[in-house]
């Protein structure tokens, strides 16, 4: 579980002579705490003395990087069975069925009413 080093390699940048790369531990932990607390970009940036386009740019390359070493072992996606027995019975016995024209007729059965004038 976790990571990895194949992970780690997709968040980590290489130093230029022009700028030092931000460490993937730091992109992880930036990443990491915009996703518990859900503050915004600049409430980090502040926090983690990082520009907010650079966090603004980091958190969507991590998300990813995170999503795809763990797609396969946590978010298996569902076969065609699972899909149809995972209802759990609603369609089949609700009074909707599987009806697209439902919402139109119970939508049409309301009428507005007039408005009062203010005399």
């Amino acid at each position: 579980m976790g990571i990895g080093p194949s992970g780690i390699a997709r968040i980590s940048y290489q130093d230029t002579n022009y700028r030092r790369s931000i460490p993937a531990e730091e992109r992880l932990s930036i990443c990491l705490w915009f996703l518990a607390t859900g503050d915004s970009y600049r409430t980090i940036a502040g926090s983690f003395r990082a520009g907010i386009s650079t966090v603004s740019m980091l958190i969507p390359d991590v998300v990813a990087a995170i999503w795809d070493c763990l797609v396969e072992e946590f978010m298996a996606v569902p076969g065609a069975e699972e899909w149809r027995s995972s209802d759990g019975g609603i369609v089949s016995n609700s009074a909707f069925g599987n009806d697209c024209q439902t919402p139109l007729r119970l939508h049409s059965n309301f009428r507005r009413g007039k408005r009062e004038s203010r005399n």
